[in-house]
């Protein structure tokens, strides 16, 4: 993130697909809901999203992977050491798995208040564009209804197992 106010949104679409994530490894569990590639539907979002980019109305970007959203969210926030307020309740799924689903294809981006209407135009043909929240004043990362931590906790926790080598 770059600025405080500036709009965070997901791009792409979020499905229960935790198979093989590295929640349900933690877990101890494999799963059966492995996530699909959608190529078509990527392609599309790509392309917007480049367009976006050359614009200049994609203030900074991050490609949810292994982890998912939670685990996305939270580099966000470590990188621009900036908090974050996140609302997932758009998404129609169980906590956990909006967290941890490791759905393809995702972007997660900041936009500039001022760049809203323009951004927004730009990618309206793309249906999985939703506005989950704003870099926020502060130090924590909130995900409403889910959690809340403090990102200097968080970059702990991130570099824990690499202070092991």
């Amino acid at each position: 993130p770059k600025a405080v106010g500036d709009l965070v949104y997901l791009l792409g679409q979020t499905k229960d697909e935790l198979g093989a994530s590295e929640f349900y490894d933690m877990l101890g569990h494999l799963g059966n809901n492995v996530p699909e590639v959608d190529a078509h539907n990527n392609l599309r979002l790509y392309k917007l999203y480049g367009r976006a980019v050359r614009e200049h109305l994609i203030a900074s970007a991050i490609a949810p992977s292994y982890g998912g959203l939670g685990t996305a969210l939270a580099k966000m926030a470590i990188a621009g050491q900036m908090g974050l307020d996140i609302d997932l309740s758009s998404i129609e799924l169980a906590d956990h798995t909006k967290l941890y689903s490791e759905s393809t294809g995702r972007i997660i981006v900041t936009v500039a208040p001022q760049n809203k209407e323009k951004f927004e135009k730009t990618l309206k043909d793309f249906e999985h564009v939703i506005q989950i929240g704003h870099v926020a004043y502060g130090n924590k990362l909130n995900i409403k209804n889910i959690l809340q931590a403090d990102v200097d906790k968080l970059e702990e926790a991130y570099k824990a197992p690499l202070r092991s080598y």
